[in-house]
């Protein structure tokens, strides 16, 4: 390590110690209300789901309050909570500690597995119960959001339950999980169409999670047949260096967005570009042991998302509320229908979206009901 990154390291432990310190104070004289939640995400990513599951809990009637790593400060959007602290995996293992914890009705980890060397030092992954050293009383209580169904240990019994984020999910096992979809971001309502169709995909453009050769070689197709009335904005982890010369009055990279920044973008966007393909064995995992966040983008923000029927089909997506295609060949034709689509087709298709978000919210919110029930 050059002595640059070495005292960037050093300033950047040095902050998360100071925010783990202050927001610890913060905690001690925080007065938890009752009916409260605590709600958890250690992880640098997964944030995703914290608008959606703190909305759901005060629909129910709690008071909710965060734990977000240091690295979201500053990075969140509005959320129903009480109260936000900024901690880091040994900072939050200090407050659990403490008896006050046990003031909290419910605790939710939003990640089972978290992206933090284990105890031992030996993995780089560890998981919630090897830090958090938790009573029964405590234990019974915790709810735990499991990203990958081959996540699910031994460890994970006696707690309040498991949650999964897709229906899909709680049905490809025996055992008993609670499907809590996270497709709440802000309140919305159908829009009119752009005149220039502005598509978007969220995310990094990789094979591991993405088709994106699909993407530039349909586009480059695209454009030589003369139709130039559309872009497509690439959120996440992108570089114009990710995006072909020639396509780069198409496809526009926005880098790594905070969330506010990113809503906007996808409150401007007409469609939704999931990019996923069943040739890719790394993509299968979306349908077989976790989701893709791209899913609850698109019910969200009511953005009829163009998808494989491999997929779609699987994730409640018609003909009704989305433009499918079966094969990778058909994408390009499936572009051109999206550009060429008439407003009011286009509303249409928001409304169908918006309907079938309504009823996943609706049956989010009585499983979360029906798991916090357990507990007495």
């Amino acid at each position: 390590m050059d002595t640059g990154h070495f005292f960037d390291f050093v300033i950047r432990r040095i902050k998360r110690k100071v925010c783990d310190l202050i927001s610890f104070c913060d905690f001690l004289h925080n007065k938890i209300s009752p009916k409260s939640v605590l709600i958890v995400e250690l992880n640098e990513c997964h944030a995703e789901l914290l608008p959606s599951y703190s909305y759901y809990f005060r629909k129910l009637g709690f008071n909710v309050e965060i734990v977000a790593a240091p690295k979201y400060k500053g990075f969140l959007p509005e959320l129903f909570a009480n109260k936000i602290y900024h901690f880091t995996v040994t900072g939050a293992k200090n407050i659990f500690k403490l008896n006050k914890i046990n003031r909290y009705k419910f605790i939710i980890f939003t990640s089972y597995v978290l992206y933090h060397k284990s105890p031992d030092k030996k993995r780089k992954i560890s998981k919630v119960f090897e830090h958090f050293k938790m009573n029964k009383t405590l234990k019974v209580k915790t709810g735990i959001v499991v990203h990958d169904l081959g996540d699910i240990d031994n460890n994970l019994e006696g707690c309040l339950g498991i949650i999964v984020l897709s229906k899909i999910l709680s049905e490809n096992t025996g055992e008993d999980l609670s499907a809590i979809n996270p497709c709440y971001f802000k309140d919305n309502a159908p829009k009119d169409k752009n005149k220039i169709t502005t598509f978007v995909t969220v995310g990094r453009l990789e094979d591991k999670r993405k088709n994106s050769r699909l993407l530039f070689d349909t586009v480059k197709k695209l454009a030589k047949s003369g139709v130039n009335n559309f872009r497509i904005m690439a959120a996440g982890d992108n570089t114009k260096d990710n995006i072909p010369s020639d396509l780069r009055q198409f496809i526009l990279p926005l880098g790594r967005l905070d969330f506010n920044s990113l809503y906007k973008v996808l409150e401007a966007a007409d469609f939704f570009l999931p990019l996923l393909d069943p040739d890719f064995n790394e993509h299968l995992r979306y349908i077989q042991s976790g989701t893709s966040g791209s899913f609850q983008l698109i019910r969200g923000f009511l953005l009829p998302p163009l998808v494989h029927n491999f997929f779609g089909e699987k994730y409640g997506f018609n003909y009704d509320n989305s433009i499918l295609y079966k094969n990778n060949e058909d994408f390009l034709d499936a572009l051109k229908t999206a550009i060429n689509m008439e407003n009011a087709e286009y509303l249409t298709m928001q409304n169908n979206i918006l309907s079938n978000r309504t009823e996943i919210q609706d049956n989010s919110i009585c499983a979360l009901m029906k798991l916090l029930n357990k507990h007495h």
